[in-house]
């Protein structure tokens, strides 16, 4: 999103400035940025910290909230480049709580939980949603991370100052966050780039369905995988499953031990390309995430092709897939109301063509760029 939203500014005659540290995302997700995403073809400047953050320095920052050092990096970057507008984004591990540098307009996206959970995602370990947060620094440690010594007891909520003013992709986000005391007043909805399809009135050759994500046990592959199990003899279409992630082996496996093989692909990683053909060529992209999205991006990237959504009723998914996109809800975690889901899609085929109209329709007017950015600015240009 960060990279959509500079790169969209950029292209508009905007000045745009991003810092990140590549160092802190592989100690905190304990992974490398082999490809970093942000780039400067399109006019976005990307910049990184002078020193190099070392495992020690993160630790503090995740423990202590001992960022001095990176919160006067930004401050002098913004001065010496006379920013107008500070923007954060996913600060864990970069910067503890968020603040607001003098004489500037400043916003934070809530893309998670962070504000409110230490974890940033509200799940237990056993990977239910954590609805009454308790003991946090115990989880964090179940989780194997380090505690947030700095967020103990009543401070386990992250109070913004009064002049950040805080956007939600989702009602949803927006209304957790209130339960703790955080006034998030504007909803921004995120957005993906357009890539302007040949959206077909006529439905598709190809009969198939399409799970595009991580494959693991909170976005849901094993229900999508038991509901097309069920519903095989139902429906006649072909399944997909593409992506990496620890379930990888087991879904593959599942697949063969129930006669699925010829019906049912589990390919792993594939290049961009490849996905982006596998999405447009799919009757629909399922989305059965089994914990509270916020507004992830590959349902916005399936409606900017006019392919519809069958998207779980978990957290924000219902606002990004209702009556007025095409898609269709099912109940998270529930076999059986998906596999009914794509049994009532098998039997419309004929009208394919109009979802797939009624899905790009939902991204030009709520999920392009242009709605976005006309949104942006005008939360900016705003009195406090």
């Amino acid at each position: 999103m960060v990279q959509y939203l500079a790169d969209e500014l950029a292209r508009r005659g905007h000045e745009v400035h991003v810092l990140h540290d590549p160092e802190v995302y592989s100690l905190v997700r304990n992974a490398r940025i082999h490809n970093p995403v942000l780039h400067e073809k399109d006019g976005p400047v990307i910049h990184k910290p002078t020193s190099r953050s070392m495992r020690r320095e993160v630790l503090l920052r995740l423990s202590l909230d001992w960022s001095d050092k990176m919160r006067e990096e930004v401050s002098g970057l913004s001065r010496s480049l006379r920013i107008d507008v500070v923007h954060w984004h996913n600060t864990k591990g970069f910067i503890g709580r968020p603040f607001a540098p003098h004489g500037k307009t400043t916003l934070y996206t809530a893309h998670d939980y962070y504000l409110v959970c230490a974890r940033s995602n509200l799940a237990r370990p056993d990977m239910s949603f954590c609805q009454k947060p308790f003991l946090c620094q115990a989880c964090l440690l179940r989780w194997r991370k380090p505690p947030q010594l700095w967020r103990l007891g009543p401070r386990r909520v992250i109070r913004l100052p009064s002049e950040i003013k805080v956007m939600c992709p989702s009602d949803f986000m927006s209304r957790r966050l209130k339960r703790d005391g955080i006034a998030a007043r504007h909803l921004l909805r995120n957005f993906v780039p357009d890539p302007a399809p040949a959206v077909s009135a006529e439905p598709l050759a190809g009969d198939s369905i399409a799970f595009i994500g991580m494959l693991e046990p909170h976005k849901g592959p094993r229900t999508l995988l038991e509901a097309f199990a069920l519903s095989r003899d139902r429906q006649g279409f072909r399944l997909n499953i593409v992506g990496e992630g620890s379930l990888r082996g087991e879904l593959d496996g599942r697949v063969r031990g129930i006669g699925l093989s010829d019906r049912v692909s589990v390919p792993g990683f594939l290049p961009r390309s490849e996905v982006e053909s596998i999405r447009s060529d799919s009757a629909a992209v399922v989305v059965p995430s089994e914990w509270p999205e916020n507004a992830p991006l590959t349902a916005l990237e399936s409606l900017a092709l006019g392919v519809p959504v069958l998207a779980s009723d978990a957290g924000g998914l219902p606002e990004i897939a209702g009556s007025e996109s095409g898609s269709m809800i099912f109940k998270a975690g529930d076999v059986g109301s998906l596999a009914d889901c794509i049994v009532s899609l098998w039997q419309n085929r004929a009208h394919l063509g109009e979802m797939r109209r009624k899905a790009r329709d939902a991204y030009v007017n709520r999920f392009s760029p242009a709605v976005h950015i006309a949104q942006y600015l005008k939360i900016i240009h705003e009195s406090p």
